[in-house]
Parts: C-alpha cells; structure tokens; sequence
C-alpha cells in the first residue's frame, strides 16, 4: 500500500578527522529512514560535499560549497573531534562558516534549521594531534553557550549512533507533530511539513513495532543489569582475597622463599580470575547496550502513534536515570579498585602480569560507564524534546 511521505533534508558539516562518523551517519539515516516513513510519514534526505557538490569555480572553495549546499536544508549537524578544520576568507575554518550560516537562518526564521553539534571524547593518537586545530575546537567549543546553544558529546561509534537516532527520531517527531497539525487547521492544504521538504512516495515494508522494540531494549537492559552486578560482585570478592592474601603474607613468620612466591601465586591467581570475569561480563555488557539503546532509538521514533506517551516517556526518563546511576555507581567502586591494584608493589613476575590484565579490564569497564553514561544522557535530552514537543 504506497502512502506520501516527506523528505527532510539534512546537511552535515565536519573536519576530515569523523570521516568514520560521517559513514556511519547515512547507514543509520538509511536503516531508520524505513521505520520513520512507514510510521511518521518522514524520511531524511543526507546532504555531503562528498556527494552533493560537484567540480566548480567561486571566489574560494568554500563558497563554492555553499552555493551548491544552498541554505534550503531542515537539518544542520557538526561533527567534532581533534580538528577544527582549514581556515576560509570568512571563519576559522569551513565547518564552523557552515554553521555560522545554519545559525544565522535559525535566528532569522525562529526555528529552522534544527542545529546538533555533537563533538568526540576520545584518544587521538600522539602523531595526529596538532596543538593549534585542538585548540581551535575547544575554543569553538566553549563559544557555543555564549551562542545560546547546547551539544552532546559521546565517546565511540555506539555512543554516537545510539545518540544520533534518539535526536532524529526527536526531530522527526517534532515535524511529524507539525504535519499533523498543518492538516487538522488547513484539510486542503498541499504542502509539506516544511516548505523545503520534498514530498514523495514511498512503499510501507513490514518492521518492527513500537512494542517489539521496547522487549528488545527491556530484554538488553537486564542484560545489563546482570552483568553490571556481576562485576560488583566481583569487585568486592577481589578485594576480600587481596586483603586476605596480604594477612597471610604478614602472618607468615618462616621467611622462606617459597612460601612467599606460594602466597603471590595464590594472589596472581586471584587477579586473573577476576580478569577473566570481567572480560567476559565487559562483552555482555558492551553487546546488550549498543542493542539495547538502538531498540530504544527505534522506539522513540514511534512514541509519537500513542495517545499517553508522555506518561510513558516520564517512566521511561526516571528508568533511564537510574541506569546512569546504579551504573556510575559500580563505576566508583571499580575506579577505587583500579587505583588500589595499579599501585601493588611489583613483587613477583606473576603478580606484575596479574595486575596488568586487571588494571586493562578496569580501564575498559570505566570507559564502558562513560559511553553509557554520556549515551544515556543523550537519550534523556532527545525524551525532552519529544515531550515538549520541539
């Protein structure tokens, strides 16, 4: 059965540095843009110089991009890491000019484009870090709440995947919510949501409901919770044994050698235990959340269908909040952890190995925390929109 749908258009701007993020944008456009037509009546339309802008001659390269980029788009979204960009006759650089002329347009128009900066928290490699771009995004970075403006911050691919989806399905909502009520005060009326959507006709495919998606998310996030436990429980078992460990080395009065390598061994022994518990309970964790958080962005995207959604979406912000925290919690025991194995005295081969192995899980799992953290707050911001409606 064909339906009309409307194509939003959205324009990305970024350094060279989120290459990756830039891939990894349109296969999420591409994957949920299907859910979003068949159920909302929208789909995105992806705006790149890489494939919207052809060879031409300006004043400057940049101009030459906006003047095939045009200013007609509904969407404007900066990606950031270690890179501002090159510097143009008019901005500190290409990416922050394109979002110099988003936001103007914004002020202008009251509300259009939606504008999301979304900016990397990750390692860069020594060789790739040039001082002066850093800078650059920093200082950029800072500027934004001068501007009146807020951005979202994540620390890997999920991170920002999980994140892009929950805003989208936000704005596409937002959209949606104007459509309909376009068509309630004008029964006539022709055009679009936006005056620079492109109207279109798509075919409905079968997918995923609102409901299949919420199992999924359900199902994912007592994944979670099992394997957050775990390495709680773990946690505090390690710590017993090391504490056990040390006051049978100190009860220990025969001073012989092999009794002491004995004692370290059984310790070293410990540690790997609680190692390889943790590496196990890490990959659970990591799996169910990138699927967890992804059903979820799903289902936001169809929240929009049911009549008490912002009863549901209120339990759905408090369930959220308390992940963040039993989360943040069993990260602050396991960042004490992490201190206390770091600093063991180096005195044996195995124990040197041992705290190795653990202090590397440890650093995963606090890495771990962050990226939920940081995706789940972005989740709890895109809930916000939705339930105001913006």
């Amino acid at each position: 059965m064909a339906r009309q749908s409307f194509a939003l258009q959205v324009f990305v701007a970024s350094p060279s540095d989120v290459s990756e993020e830039r891939e990894l944008m349109e296969s999420v456009i591409n994957q949920l843009n299907q859910t979003w037509s068949k159920n909302l009546g929208i789909t995105y339309e992806l705006l790149k110089w890489e494939t919207s802008v052809r060879p031409t001659f300006s004043t400057d390269p940049q101009a030459a991009i906006n003047e095939q980029i045009g200013s007609d788009y509904d969407v404007f979204i900066g990606i950031f890491w270690g890179r501002l960009g090159t510097s143009t006759p008019r901005a500190n650089s290409g990416s922050v000019e394109e979002f110099q002329k988003a936001l103007a347009r914004r002020k202008a128009t009251g509300d259009t484009p939606e504008i999301m900066l979304y900016f990397k928290d990750a390692p860069i490699s020594p060789s790739k870090i040039n001082i002066q771009q850093l800078e650059g995004v920093l200082e950029f970075k800072t500027s934004l709440s001068e501007m009146g403006g807020l951005y979202s911050v994540f620390e890997d691919h999920t991170g920002f995947e999980s994140s892009l989806r929950a805003h989208l399905s936000a704005v596409a909502q937002s959209f949606a919510s104007k459509q309909r009520a376009l068509s309630l005060s004008t029964a006539n009326d022709l055009n679009p949501v936006h005056p620079t959507a492109n109207s279109i006709t798509i075919l409905e495919e079968d997918d995923y409901g609102y409901i299949d998606y919420l199992e999924i998310y359900e199902a994912r996030q007592i994944e979670m919770t099992y394997a957050v436990n775990r390495i709680s429980e773990a946690t505090v078992l390690i710590g017993e044994q090391l504490t056990q460990r040390t006051a049978e080395t100190e009860a220990s009065t025969s001073g012989d050698a092999k009794d002491a390598r004995r004692l370290f061994k059984r310790a070293a022994d410990d540690m790997n235990a609680f190692a390889d518990t943790m590496k196990s309970q890490l990959a659970i964790l990591s799996t169910a959340r990138e699927t967890a958080f992804n059903a979820l962005s799903n289902a936001l995207a169809l929240q929009g269908d049911f009549a008490d959604k912002d009863r549901d979406l209120q339990v759905l912000q408090e369930t959220l909040t308390a992940l963040i925290d039993g989360t943040q919690s069993a990260g602050d025991g396991v960042q004490g952890m992490r201190e206390a194995t770091d600093s063991l005295p180096r005195v044996s081969r195995e124990i040197n190995k041992a705290r190795r192995s653990v202090v590397h899980e440890l650093d995963a799992f606090l890495l771990e925390v962050e990226s939920t953290r940081s995706t789940v707050s972005n989740i709890i911001d895109s809930i916000d929109r939705i339930r105001q409606g913006r």
